[in-house]
């Protein structure tokens, strides 16, 4: 009796060892899924398959699904993972039982893991929350990128508008700044007049049909012509391309501001500082009031000299029309 309880140990233990480690074993970590699939063979041979999941950089998916081979022998396994070039190849492995049925796993690569038995449904349930993480920090990294974007948006929006602020500023404070390096041109317009007035008595004094005379008279009328040309009509011509540059800007500043009006107007984001925005849009409808007026004195400066222009042009040419007819003897003596 002793021996035939003896012989059935000895039996009925052998396939127990010898199928010690076929089975599944799954490990779990934040941001993996690991699960093993090996049959052992009477001899000592092992097959079977690894499957590694694991979430990306990208929070995408990656998949390592290759088969095992190698041997064990009691509690110790050596073998390797067959995987493809691509996926970086062949590679060692070896693992030894722990208590409580699981393995615990090591290999090239930094491979480490403590496996425990579970089926395939046990992975199934892993994999959907590990997709389902992938979906989570997804999700999260799209917010993030989302209100990045809105705040730089809204960063640009600001800058922006106290762009506009600022210019407009600037322009309010020196419009009629700017007219002032012009201030003295109506005098400097009267005073070429005076000159040309002056010229013209100099040419009716020249009298006489002489060559010397005659060629006295032309000097003197030439010199009106260049006079008006260089002390009148040339320093008006910058005191005008002031005054469109002003318009231009003007105009420009204009528009800004209404577009400014429309977009101070607009729901601003929860999650997002924009208080510095507001508070600029403040002062919008004061600065585009303030606009309108620096730009009607704007153009009220500049007309008034150039109505003084006009004036004392309109003079000088008829100072030199009649010095033109007393160098060809038509004036009245």
């Amino acid at each position: 009796m002793r021996s035939a309880v003896f012989a059935c140990l000895v039996v009925c233990a052998a396939p127990a060892f010898a199928s010690g480690w076929s089975g599944s074993y799954l490990a779990v970590g934040q941001d993996f899924t690991l699960y093993v699939q090996l049959v052992e063979s009477p001899g000592g041979a092992v097959v079977g398959r690894f499957r590694q999941v694991s979430i990306g950089k990208d929070n995408k998916l990656n998949t390592l699904d290759s088969p095992i081979s190698g041997a064990a022998s009691g509690d110790q396994f050596v073998g390797k993972i067959e995987a493809a070039w691509y996926d970086g190849g062949v590679r060692a492995i070896s693992a030894k039982r722990m208590l409580g049925g699981g393995i615990q796993l090591s290999g090239a690569g930094g491979l480490r893991a403590n496996l425990r038995p579970a089926t395939e449904e046990d992975e199934a349930r892993a994999l959907e929350a590990l997709r389902q993480g992938a979906q989570q920090a997804t999700a999260a990294k799209q917010n993030a990128e989302a209100k990045a974007r809105r705040q730089e948006s809204w960063r640009q929006r600001t800058e922006a508008l106290q762009g506009i602020v600022f210019a407009t500023l600037r322009y309010n404070a020196m419009q009629s700044l700017s007219y002032r390096a012009y201030a003295d041109y109506p005098a400097r317009y009267e005073a070429t007049t005076a000159k040309l007035e002056g010229l013209l008595a100099q040419v009716k004094a020249a009298r006489g049909d002489t060559g010397e005379v005659i060629g006295q008279r032309s000097t003197l009328t030439a010199s009106m012509l260049h006079t008006s040309i260089d002390e009148t009509q040339h320093p008006h011509i910058e005191v005008k391309h002031a005054y469109e540059d002003s318009m231009r800007e003007w105009q420009r500043l204009h528009a800004l501001l209404l577009e400014a009006t429309k977009a101070c107007q607009e729901t601003t984001p929860q999650d997002v500082d924009t208080q510095s925005f507001k508070q600029d849009c403040t002062r919008v409808p004061q600065l585009t009031q303030s606009l309108q007026t620096a730009g009607e004195n704007a153009k009220a400066e500049y007309f008034k000299i150039r109505d003084v222009y006009k004036r004392e042009l309109s003079k000088q040419e008829a100072l030199r029309a009649e010095a033109e007819r007393v160098g060809q003897g038509t004036a009245t003596r």
